[in-house]
């Protein structure tokens, strides 16, 4: 009887604090929502981008991803050596056009995002599809990504460094 007595004061206890409500925001609840605010609007303004080089890739419109590199970037792609530079990157987009490079599907889902000093890191998934001169029929991927954005004067955004990896292994059987 005795254990059941403080059973029941404890869980009144407990009842009791949690249905306070502190009328008064904690310290730093306030700068915590102002971060999270921002943090929101940082996701809002890189969806808007990668959704710009999303149809951008899709339409091979390699000019306007150029534009959302910064000049030193690094990329470093799945199965292939990194590429570091826009002016490398821009040869790599050529050659794509040499093979005749269709994306017929390509999408990305970012799956978090996080801030530190004048850098955004994002992490996320990818599926995509192309054809080529050398693969007629269309071949379809999917894996993982990782970015780092860097801050331009103002907002402007420019990514400094990618790479990506498939989830799978393309030549196992």
């Amino acid at each position: 009887m005795k254990y059941i007595s403080v059973l029941a004061i404890a869980i009144l206890s407990i009842f009791f604090i949690i249905s306070c409500k502190n009328t008064k925001q904690q310290p730093g609840a306030e700068a915590s929502a102002r971060a999270e605010q921002t943090a929101n609007s940082v996701k809002e303004k890189i969806e808007s981008i990668n959704k710009i080089l999303e149809k951008a890739t899709l339409n091979g419109d390699y000019d306007t991803m150029l534009k959302y590199y910064s000049d030193d970037i690094i990329v470093c792609p799945d199965l292939n050596p990194p590429v570091k530079g826009k002016a490398a990157l821009k040869e790599a987009y050529d050659k794509e056009k040499r093979y005749d490079v269709k994306y017929h599907s390509f999408s990305g889902t970012i799956d978090s995002i996080w801030e530190c000093g004048n850098k955004i890191y994002e992490r996320g998934t990818f599926g995509m599809s192309y054809s080529s001169k050398k693969h007629k029929k269309p071949e379809a991927y999917y894996g993982s990504y990782f970015t780092i954005w860097q801050k331009e004067g103002g907002d402007t955004l420019k990514i400094k460094y990618a790479i990506w990896n498939l989830d799978f292994n393309p030549w196992d059987d």
